[in-house]
C-alpha cells in the first residue's frame, strides 16, 4: 500500500467516523456501531472528541451499556437494543455457563434479580447483599457477579435488564425489546460497517463483529450491488460514501479502545508495524493515540486538567505545536506535558 494510499483510507475514516466534523450525539454513536466501554470514562471522552451537542444535555442521555460484538461491553442507543441483541439473539433458555452457574441456578436467581432491579435495587452492591440475603452461597455470589459478566450478562443478552453507563455498576430493566430476524439485524450492521469504516475489508468486517468469514460472506453479497469497491495490493476493500482526498489534519486525537483502531485487522493506515504494541499492547488493551502527519506516533491521557503524551519516536516541534492547538481546541485542556 503507497503513501497516498494508506492516507486516503485513513482521511475517509477519520471523515465517517466524526473526528474531523463534530455531529449530535446520537448520530455519533449510531454510526460507530457503539462505543466499547471496556474502560467506563472512554465513550464519554469519544463523545467529547467528537460531539456537538452535549452542552445541551448530559452525555449519556438515550444510551445504555450492554454487551454486543466481540462480546464486549459497549455504550448504544437505548431505541437500538433490539438491533445489537437480535444480531447476536442468545434469546431462550439459559445454558451452563463456563463461568460457573448451571442453568437451572441461572433460571432460578435471573427472576429474582430481575425483580429486585424492579423494586429499586439496582447496584450491583446492592444485589449482592439481597442475594446472599435470599440465600445465594458466597461461592455462587461471586460466579453470578462474575467480572466478565456472569449470570448480569446473560440476562443483559436476553434483553431482560441492560446496565448504566456511568462508574457505579447500576442496572435497570429493558423493557420490551423490539426483536428482529438474527440476519436482517446482521445485513442493517453490515450495512452501516461499511458506510462509517469503509473502504474495509470482508475480513475486517468479520473481525470487527467477531462473525465468522462464512457468516459474514453471503450477508456482504447480498449488498455487493448497493457499495461500491477498490483493489488495493490485489485485496478489495468496500466503501459506500464517496472517497475524499488523502489531506488528512495535522493532529487528530482518539480515546482509549476507540472503533477506528478496532475496525480494521490491518491497521497499517494510522498505525506503523513498528509502533502497532504500544497502541494495542499484549494484553489487549487500546491505549489513546495522537495521529500527528497521519500516523500515530503518540499516547496520551488526562490528568485533572494536564494531558500528558508519551511520543512513540521524537516529535517535531509542529507536532508539539499541533497537539497544544488540538488539545485546547477539542478538549479545553491548556497544559500539555511531554513524557519522554
Amino acid at each position: 500500500m503507497t503513501k497516498n494510499e494508506s492516507a486516503r483510507l485513513l482521511a475517509s475514516t477519520l471523515a465517517n467516523t466524526h473526528s474531523l466534523e463534530r455531529a449530535p450525539s446520537h448520530i455519533v454513536v449510531r454510526d460507530l456501531i457503539g462505543l466499547q466501554a471496556q474502560f467506563s470514562r472512554n465513550p464519554e471522552l469519544s463523545l467529547r472528541l467528537r460531539a456537538n451537542d452535549l452542552n445541551a444535555h448530559p452525555w449519556d442521555d438515550g444510551l445504555v451499556k450492554i454487551w454486543c460484538q466481540r462480546s464486549t461491553i459497549h455504550v448504544i442507543r437505548r431505541d437500538e437494543l433490539g438491533l445489537y441483541l437480535s444480531a447476536a439473539d442468545q434469546r431462550g433458555d439459559y445454558r451452563d455457563g463456563w463461568w460457573g452457574m448451571t442453568s437451572k441456578e441461572q433460571a432460578y436467581w435471573a427472576p429474582f434479580i430481575e425483580e429486585q432491579i424492579a423494586l429499586g435495587v439496582n447496584t450491583r452492591d446492592m444485589l449482592k447483599e439481597v442475594c446472599l440475603k435470599k440465600g445465594m452461597s458466597p461461592e455462587l455470589l461471586q460466579k453470578a457477579f462474575y467480572g466478565w459478566g456472569g449470570l448480569i450478562k446473560e440476562m443483559v443478552r436476553r434483553g431482560r435488564i441492560v446496565c448504566g453507563t456511568g462508574t457505579d455498576k447500576r442496572y435497570a430493566l429493558a423493557g420490551e425489546v423490539q426483536w428482529m430476524d438474527r440476519d436482517e439485524a446482521r445485513l442493517k450492521l453490515i450495512r452501516r460497517y461499511f458506510d462509517t469504516y469503509g473502504p474495509a475489508t470482508r475480513k475486517d468486517c468479520a473481525a470487527f463483529f467477531q462473525w465468522s468469514n462464512q457468516e459474514v460472506k453471503p450477508l456482504l453479497d447480498s449488498v455487493l450491488h448497493e457499495i461500491d469497491s477498490i483493489q488495493i495490493d490485489c485485496i478489495c476493500y468496500y466503501y459506500s460514501k464517496p472517497l475524499p482526498d488523502d489531506t488528512v489534519p495535522e493532529c487528530v486525537l482518539l480515546p482509549g479502545f476507540d472503533s477506528t483502531v478496532l475496525a480494521y485487522r490491518d491497521r497499517s493506515r494510522m498505525i506503523d508495524p513498528m509502533h502497532l504494541r504500544k497502541v494495542v499492547n499484549m494484553a489487549g488493551i487500546v491505549f489513546p493515540i495522537a495521529l500527528l502527519r497521519g500516523k500515530a506516533r503518540a499516547k496520551w491521557k488526562l490528568q485533572n486538567n494536564r494531558m500528558e503524551v508519551e511520543p512513540f519516536e521524537r516529535l517535531l516541534k509542529k507536532d508539539i505545536a499541533a497537539l497544544r492547538r488540538t488539545a485546547k481546541k477539542e478538549l479545553g485542556i491548556k497544559e500539555l506535558q511531554i513524557i519522554e
